[in-house]
């Protein structure tokens, strides 16, 4: 079983202040350094047959993790290996094999876990698409960022 999901910080904490972009910002204008980095931080979770790949115990900036995740899922659809990691520490998250069963390994734990690949996909794309979506409803005029738009099925 795979979760991939994601929740906004509590209304009135600091980390939800980063889904307010600044007045004189135009949300189409954000840069792609911003929106990565400083911008949309989200509680994530990520297990794999109960293993916590992702904790549900810090903010990720989730725009960043969307995109790295944008990429994974391109590369497993051919067959490739892929790689995503985090900027606020060293572990990466590794996903490998042929064929229809892939490894999802860290490179920082021991943890290490078996996914169908189709499964997984599957989840991958629903994940982004569903950050995509509450960017555009929680942030006017976000959908039109062409770095925002990296996030939607279609890109």
């Amino acid at each position: 079983m795979i979760v991939l999901t994601f929740t906004l910080p509590p209304v009135g904490s600091a980390w939800r202040e980063t889904w307010s972009l600044p007045a004189s910002r135009d949300p189409i204008t954000v840069s792609e350094m911003d929106l990565r980095y400083k911008y949309f931080a989200a509680n994530v979770e990520m297990t794999v047959s109960g293993m916590p790949f992702i904790r549900p115990s810090g903010n990720h900036p989730i725009i960043d993790l969307g995109l790295s995740l944008r990429w994974v899922e391109k590369r497993l659809a051919v067959g490739d290996d892929a790689a995503f990691g985090f900027t606020e520490h060293r572990e990466v998250i590794h996903i490998r094999g042929a064929g229809p069963t892939v490894a999802i390994e860290s490179s920082e734990f021991s943890y290490r876990a078996e996914a169908d690949r189709s499964t997984l996909l599957a989840e991958l794309a629903r994940f982004t698409e569903s950050v995509y979506q509450r960017l555009v409803q929680e942030v006017a005029g976000i959908g039109g960022n062409p770095v925002v738009q990296r996030l939607r099925p279609s890109a």
